[in-house]
């Protein structure tokens, strides 16, 4: 009796573990990527994105703390700016299936437009970005960070007038989706490598004015107020605001790149740029980057400004084509 008694208990706790770890395989994301790499790379970055992946979900699931990933399928510095992610906001796959195609990068390979829920915000267009997955040439992930929209990176590319201008452009997307995702995570280890240390940045607020009949719908420079910080100011600021808040959700959108035909390796990156927080704070501007590429392995932002994205007088958009927006041809650069 005692020995049936135990056989059955036995049964019930194979069966329960089997049907758990049959229901959990419904929701693990299966990776089938196509082209570009060869056939052995391509069979090791599916396994290794299925294994982190499959972690990730069983991490969520169980509202994990912290992520179990081995150095077998990410790199050490992969793992830290993963954990990183995690610890500001879960997040999971939302596909049980993606297919994907593989791009050439710098370093190896990137499979772009993974589609991910994090668990931060209240509104649902808060909560699902697609990220981008980086891959080693031996198909190790090598980093995962926020991609932008799929309009603005084509649109990015397609403006690329040579080969060289091709591959500044990819590795000016590279920088925004960094830039983004280390705002994300609250890295302020990235953002102190990524400006320069004579970093010039610009904060400006439209002045309230007193109305006296027609407000004018035309914005000039000179009834805006502006701030102006130096790196180790606006880190100091910004660490502040990183320590105050649980999480940072910031968005990017309509994205515009130029070149300085002069300086060929300077770029100017306009964009519309949405900030949310846990504590409550919102705000929509223009931001505006210029980004050094001398040195190719160390990309430096030299200029950041931001704008409001409406006039408070008249309410109505401030165009980034406009003279009221700061630009490339605002800093020019010494020979």
């Amino acid at each position: 009796m005692l020995k049936y008694k135990f056989f059955r208990q036995f049964a019930a706790v194979l069966l329960c573990s089997l049907l758990c770890t049959r229901a959990y395989a419904q929701y693990a994301t299966e990776f089938t990527f196509m082209e570009t790499a060869p056939e052995n790379v391509i069979k090791t970055m599916e396994t290794n994105a299925n294994k982190v992946f499959e972690e990730i979900k069983r991490a969520y699931d169980q509202n994990k703390p912290g992520l179990s990933l081995s150095l077998n399928n990410v790199t050490a510095d992969a793992g830290k700016r993963i954990q990183t992610l995690w610890a500001t906001s879960h997040f999971y796959c939302t596909e049980t299936g993606i297919r994907a195609r593989i791009l050439k990068s710098k370093t190896g390979y990137q499979v772009r437009n993974i589609p991910v829920f994090f668990k931060q915000g209240n509104k649902p267009e808060d909560q699902y970005h697609d990220i981008v997955l980086e891959f080693t040439a031996g198909g190790k992930i090598s980093d995962v960070y926020i991609s932008i929209a799929q309009n603005d990176y084509t649109g990015i590319m397609a403006g690329a007038k040579e080969v060289a201008d091709m591959r500044h452009r990819q590795m000016v997307v590279d920088v925004v989706e960094n830039f983004r995702t280390a705002y994300n995570r609250k890295d302020m280890s990235f953002l102190n490598d990524i400006y320069s240390d004579d970093a010039l940045i610009i904060t400006g607020k439209v002045l309230k004015q007193q109305k006296r009949g027609d407000v004018p719908t035309a914005l000039d420079r000179k009834k805006i107020a502006y701030s102006v910080l130096n790196k180790k100011q606006y880190l100091a600021n910004l660490q502040k605001v990183f320590n105050s808040n649980s999480y940072i959700n910031i968005k990017f959108d309509n994205i515009v790149v130029t070149r300085n035909e002069g300086h060929p390796n300077i770029y100017g990156v306009t964009l519309q740029q949405e900030w949310n927080s846990s504590g409550g704070y919102h705000d929509e501007g223009w931001l505006f980057l210029m980004i050094d590429y001398k040195d190719e392995d160390n990309p430096l932002i030299w200029v950041r400004t931001w704008q409001p994205l409406k006039d408070p007088n008249s309410g109505e958009d401030i165009h980034y084509n406009t003279e009221d927006i700061f630009g490339l041809g605002d800093f020019p650069v010494r020979k």
